[in-house]
């Protein structure tokens, strides 16, 4: 089932086909699965991780190469294992909550699909692209030769190319179908959650809606912020503090929100905190795949398994062991998952047993340990590779300059922190609600009392801590207390636990109003390289470099991240010779060959290279790009060029003529 040129409607149907397979394959592992977990959401995502998990490690000792032949083999077996199930409507009716969120994920990603410099798309797609070929783990960096990528959380854009491999399309359409695959499940895992504990239909409806297309608490007032951008609404809502806050050009949001002056701030030269919380709505409006929506649903995964056992009054003779056996096993995932929630998952694990202990219950810790030994065996030959790797990371206490601003904290947290006030009110009697909402409050002190030090600073000194954690327990927070809130036999608590609800998802109205206003130009083209494809040469060289045998591909740049650079090479399944220098800096701990490489290579672009031939040699150069993006940098170093790289690389034009000519210099020797 590989990619292939051709207009909307060929790439709606080849999309609709594919789309179907993934389907079919879904439903039929959710089927093999519910008999040990009942929950066929749950079950769905659990079959995931247990194909995904020992693959895993599998290929840290084999690489298995392509996979595009099981497709058909999985198909007709899952099929049959449904049977007449895809015609009974019941089975229709149960999958919606899978379904539903699929499919708006799948609108969005259809409307804008492209993988370009914008944010950090193409490192998403790098990382995806390093396991597209299914080689041994860990596999030959992309972005640095002679390196193998070993640098980063692996286990979720492993499990995207994965995908990929196995459907047989390239790592662009594999990382965006992985993005709709994964709100799928975090729809369906929110609906399980809120099944447990309400039965009125609709209030699951504003539940779901509220957690996965819901925003902040500075929904309600975007517009009033910001009025007329899209743009700055979208963002605003997650990346207010210490950024969109200071760019507030209205009398209300200013009065609402001062900006910092050098009179107001606490000490000279300060600099607001950068406190991002990134909503699940903003991922998908954003389109990086990054880890964090790993975690998200790894620990929605948590919360379902805790609803399934602590909601149980029809079901007396529920195995139990399963599911501690998936707790115990979530404990341990986000060693390769995601490692900055570990401490948060751990916590919330750790909790739920003292609850539990607490409360009597039977623990069954034989099934709780026995579930994380066998996930910490099956990513060892992971953890043994990047442990060696890890940048110092130190825990500090959070300086007071840095802790969150009253009103922007307020901004953010008011919908979480007005659930907190509804859940104590009810009392120490409802056990669950209580212990829920001072487990909320303690992971919310940690992250703003404690810091992870990583090597940012100054007003990025806790971005990445809050940007984890905070973003890790708003959903958890909201999902939980909502539904904990909405099961209350007090109409007056059932009716205050709306207001935050509906508020939240009022986040809806700029993403309409982002829909609206914002082109969708390139809808459809989910290999997510229809950017590139709008100049004519440029498609030119991608479709060159696609056909071409392959070999180490050099592309110029104007900074060190956030740039089309490798942009050509990843959606063409090629290795760079260099990725982002400023990110590879990052997660090598800053090699000096590195900028080295850099400054040789904007020299080399802009024709001021000496021996730049003997240099392109040293670095084993196979092909160097000359695109639009060269053109415009520097459009006299073209003839410089193709007098300083001959005889050994040969130049082809691909599209146009002198001197804005498209091409490829080629090794010939």
């Amino acid at each position: 089932m590989a990619g292939f040129d051709g207009g909307v409607e060929v790439n709606a149907i080849y999309l609709a086909l594919t789309v179907a397979i993934l389907f079919v394959n879904s439903a039929g592992l959710a089927q093999l699965f519910q008999r040990w977990f009942g929950d066929r959401h749950i079950a769905r995502i659990v079959g995931i991780f247990a194909i995904c998990t020992p693959l895993f490690f599998i290929e840290h000792m084999v690489g298995l190469g392509k996979l595009g032949w099981l497709w058909p083999i999985t198909t007709l077996a899952a099929a049959a294992l449904l049977r007449s199930k895809l015609l009974d409507l019941s089975f229709w009716k149960a999958e919606l909550p899978f379904i539903i969120p699929f499919v708006w994920a799948l609108a969005w990603r259809f409307a804008y699909p492209d993988i370009d410099a914008a944010t950090e798309h193409l490192t998403d797609l790098y990382f995806v692209s390093n396991y597209a070929a299914g080689d041994t783990l860990p596999p030959p960096d992309l972005w640095l030769p002679g390196f193998k990528f070993n640098i980063y959380y692996s286990f979720l854009p492993y499990c995207a190319a994965l995908l990929g491999r196995w459907l047989g399309v390239g790592a662009g359409m594999a990382m965006n179908l992985s993005d709709v695959f994964i709100f799928g499940l975090l729809g369906s895992l929110a609906w399980s959650v809120a099944s447990r504990f309400v039965a009125n239909r609709w209030f699951k409806i504003i539940i779901v809606v509220a957690v996965i297309a819901g925003g902040t608490g500075l929904s309600p007032v975007l517009p009033k912020l910001f009025p007329g951008n899209p743009v700055a609404q979208m963002w605003g809502n997650t990346r207010f503090a210490g950024m969109f806050d200071q760019d507030i050009q209205t009398e209300f949001g200013q009065h609402l929100f001062p900006k910092l002056t050098p009179e107001t701030a606490p000490v000279p030269g300060f600099e607001p905190r950068d406190l991002p919380l990134e909503t699940l709505s903003y991922y998908l409006y954003l389109g990086d795949f990054h880890p964090p929506l790993g975690s998200f649903a790894l620990v929605f995964l948590t919360l379902a398994l805790f609803a399934r056992l602590e909601r149980r009054e029809d079901e007396a003779r529920l195995d139990e062991r399963p599911l501690i056996f998936a707790i115990g096993a979530s404990t341990v995932l986000p060693l390769a998952l995601n490692v900055w929630v570990l401490p948060v998952q751990g916590l919330l694990v750790l909790g739920w047993l003292l609850y539990r202990w607490r409360g009597k219950h039977a623990l069954q810790w034989p099934w709780l340990i026995a579930g994380g030994a066998s996930v910490m065996v099956l990513i060892y030959p992971y953890f043994s590779e990047y442990v060696p790797n890890v940048l110092s990371t130190p825990i500090v206490l959070t300086d007071a300059l840095d802790r969150t601003p009253l009103r922007q904290g307020l901004g953010y947290w008011w919908p979480v922190l007005w659930l907190f006030v509804l859940t104590i009110a009810q009392g120490p009697k409802q056990r669950l609600a209580w212990w829920s909402a001072w487990f909320v409050a303690l992971i919310w002190l940690l992250a703003e009392f404690v810091t992870i030090d990583d090597p940012m600073g100054g007003r990025y000194q806790r971005f990445n801590t809050v940007l984890k954690w905070w973003s890790w327990l708003y959903p958890v927070a909201m999902l939980w207390l909502l539904s904990l809130n909405l099961m209350s036999r007090q109409l007056w608590v059932r009716c205050m636990a709306l207001v935050p609800a509906l508020a939240v998802s009022l986040y809806l109205i700029p993403q309409a109003y982002h829909w609206k206003s914002t082109p969708r130009i390139h809808a459809g083209r989910l290999q997510g390289d229809g950017w590139l494809r709008d100049d004519e040469g440029n498609r030119a060289i991608l479709n060159w470099l696609r056909g071409s045998p392959r070999g180490l591909v050099l592309e110029g740049f104007d900074r060190g991240s956030y740039s089309p650079q490798t942009g050509f090479a990843l959606h063409a399944n090629q290795p760079s010779v260099l990725g982002w220098p400023d990110h590879i800096n990052l997660w090598r701990n800053n090699p000096s060959f590195v900028g080295q490489r850099a400054d040789a290579l904007r020299a080399l672009y802009q024709g001021q290279l000496p021996d730049a031939r003997e240099w392109l040699k040293t670095q084993n150069v196979r092909y160097m790009v000359w695109s639009s993006f060269d053109i415009a940098r520097a459009p006299q170093a073209l003839p410089q060029l193709q007098t300083q790289l001959a005889p050994d690389y040969v130049w082809i034009p691909l599209y146009g003529t002198l001197p804005g000519q498209y091409g490829i210099f080629k090794r010939v020797n």
